[in-house]
This record gives structure tokens, sequence and C-alpha cells, in this order.
């Protein structure tokens, strides 16, 4: 027969062995905040400043034209960049 101190003794036990594990619970570090070398962060606009963004590839493909957002140059410079990174 278990005797009431055994009880105890067990339930003791157990109860240290969860105190153990919810203490032992560390909460995750934060990743990094700075870029790291191989990460490329993306110009956030200043107030008052617009986002300049791509051409498309169907863009690129039709050429530049007057009206578009981009200058000759700017629109050239883009689209050769972007069949360098393909």
């Amino acid at each position: 027969m278990v005797t009431t101190a055994t009880k105890l003794g067990v339930s003791a036990v157990i109860w240290a062995a969860f105190a153990c594990i919810i203490l032992a619970q560390t909460p995750r570090t934060p990743g990094p905040t700075v870029p790291g070398p191989t990460e490329r962060q993306l110009p956030v606009p200043k107030g008052g400043e617009n986002i300049v963004i791509n051409p498309t590839t169907a863009e690129c493909k039709a050429g530049w034209r007057p009206g578009l957002r981009w200058t000759r140059e700017e629109f050239e410079a883009f689209c050769r960049q972007f069949e360098i990174s393909k």
C-alpha cells in the first residue's frame, strides 16, 4: 500500500519538474536590427517625395515615350539593369 508520505513526495517531485520546465523557457531574442552585408534596404521617401517604381517588362519592351514618369535616361538605365538582373 502507498503511504501518504510517498504520495506527497511524488507530488513534490512532479511539481518541481513542472517548475523547472516553466522556468527554463526563455523569450526569443530579437533578430538583428541593422541590415547585414547581404541585405539591401529599399529607399524610403522623405515627406513630400514620390516613390519611383521601376518600369515593368512590358513597358521596357514597348520602349520609352513622352509622358512616362521617367526621363529617357532613367528609363533606359532601369530597363538595362532589369535585363542584367534576370
